[in-house]
């Protein structure tokens, strides 16, 4: 019983700070954007060490567990090319591209099922993060993956989406689930009390 509990302790505590990781990443890149809307991001008060501290983060939880917080975190990178495939990055590559060679990449080091399960989960997470999102950034005139395919497909699609992760790996589908949960709520307390 003990080590069925260190083991979902620690894949949930993964999932926590993986997600930290990927939000002071994303937040580091939408400075800018932010910026025109009035809203400070972690990049604001981080300044330079953003990076830092998101690597730091990603480190510990790999410490935690590397099968399950490095997928998605490639898996969240992967995402986050969706929004411009055909856009040249600093790699040479278009979007496609590197999110093609990430994805093979991911699935050489993790297997395929971690991989599956990461991309589905972050599909259903980044869903439902842009329609959260969806009024903030259409005061910056960003289009958002709720813009494009409308607010209650994407949530059907979210839907879909959390059910099929649920439907491939139901054991590590509970922990992956509570440390999301355990990062939104400390978002959300955070964005209360500013």
């Amino acid at each position: 019983m003990l080590p069925a509990i260190f083991e979902f302790s620690a894949t949930t505590l993964s999932v926590f700070f993986c997600a930290i990781a990927i939000k002071l990443a994303d937040d580091y890149l939408d400075r800018d954007l932010d910026t025109l809307t009035g809203r400070k991001n972690w990049a604001h008060f981080l300044e330079n060490g953003t990076m830092f501290y998101a690597m730091l983060m990603l480190i510990i939880a790999s410490g935690l567990n590397p099968l399950i917080s490095m997928p998605l975190f490639l898996s969240s990178y992967i995402i986050g090319m969706f929004n411009d495939l055909k856009q040249v990055f600093p790699s040479k590559l278009s979007g496609w591209q590197e999110s093609l060679l990430i994805l093979i990449i991911g699935i050489i080091i993790f297997k395929w099922e971690h991989m599956l399960f990461s991309l589905l989960f972050i599909i259903a997470v980044q869903l439902i993060d842009d329609c959260i999102d969806y009024k903030i950034d259409t005061m910056a005139g960003h289009r958002n993956f709720a813009h494009k395919f409308g607010i209650i497909e994407s949530l059907l699609i979210a839907g879909l989406a959390i059910l099929s992760a649920a439907w491939l790996n139901e054991r590590i589908f509970a922990p992956v689930l509570c440390g999301t949960i355990l990062f939104y709520l400390g978002l959300f307390y955070k964005e209360a009390t500013r």
